[in-house]
């Protein structure tokens, strides 16, 4: 790579990585103003955070809704995926554009329109409308990503176990399942990562239980705590490592395997 190509990607990383470093930089920061020059190093803020019920209960409000969503559309992905990828029906154009519709509507829109769907329905704001609103916003990543391991299996596996007396289901289980497992692993953690992070619908369709990122937007409008900073980088090493038991996981699935 060339002198210019390598200053590109490190101005690229820069501006991606910098946000965070800064956040993390003031997270430790002794002062609650957030400026230069630094006051010390202190850990009042990380001991605020873990000491605060409020966040703590919106924690596992956020839990308690990402789970289930990424399970929902982890295997939700999964069957639509294979639907694109492995029969070839007539309506699969359509059905595409269906999955990827909720990807280009504006998610402000999309909150207002499932709320008055399920006002009209006689349905209560709680987690399940919650569960329910996400899913749907989550559910195209989870297609794409399954269906980006699916295209690459390679289809004579397949004959070859049909050759050896191998049914549907049996060919299935035991040739495109295993090949799919990385995929169905990845959808799980970027659909889990989507969920926790998710404003926009949570605030328009939970009802007394907030998750932590409504309370945490809420903190935001009336108080900028460094308290804040440090449960962003709370939340910024809890990704990494669900990423990192992930990939794992995956490492000793394919030293089994």
């Amino acid at each position: 790579m060339s002198r210019l190509g390598t200053l590109w990607v490190c101005l690229v990383f820069g501006f991606m990585y910098l946000p965070i470093a800064m956040i993390a930089l003031f997270s430790v920061n002794a002062s609650d103003v957030m400026a230069f020059p630094l006051t010390g190093v202190t850990g009042q803020w990380f001991a605020e955070i873990l000491g605060d019920g409020r966040l703590g209960g919106g924690f596992l409000t956020t839990l308690a809704v990402a789970f289930p969503v990424a399970l929902l559309t982890t295997l939700l992905g999964a069957a639509a995926a294979l639907a694109l990828t492995f029969y070839a029906t007539r309506f699969r154009v359509l059905f595409a554009a269906l999955l990827l519709l909720p990807f280009l509507v504006p998610r402000l829109i999309l909150a207002v329109a499932q709320l008055i769907l399920f006002k009209e329905l006689g349905v209560s704001r709680s987690l399940l409308t919650v569960i329910a609103g996400q899913s749907v916003i989550i559910l195209p990543f989870t297609t794409v990503i399954v269906a980006s391991v699916l295209i690459r299996i390679d289809r004579r596996l397949i004959e070859a176990a049909a050759d050896l007396g191998a049914s549907g289901w049996c060919s299935f289980r035991r040739v495109v399942l295993p090949l799919m497992g990385n995929g169905l692993m990845a959808a799980w953690v970027i659909a889990f990562v989507l969920s926790s992070s998710e404003y926009v619908l949570t605030a328009f369709l939970s009802g007394r239980q907030q998750a932590l990122s409504v309370l945490v937007a809420s903190d935001f409008r009336f108080d900028l705590s460094p308290s804040l900073n440090a449960l962003a980088v709370l939340i910024v090493l809890g990704n990494i490592a669900l990423v990192v038991i992930a990939e794992a996981i995956r490492h000793r699935a394919g030293r089994l395997n």
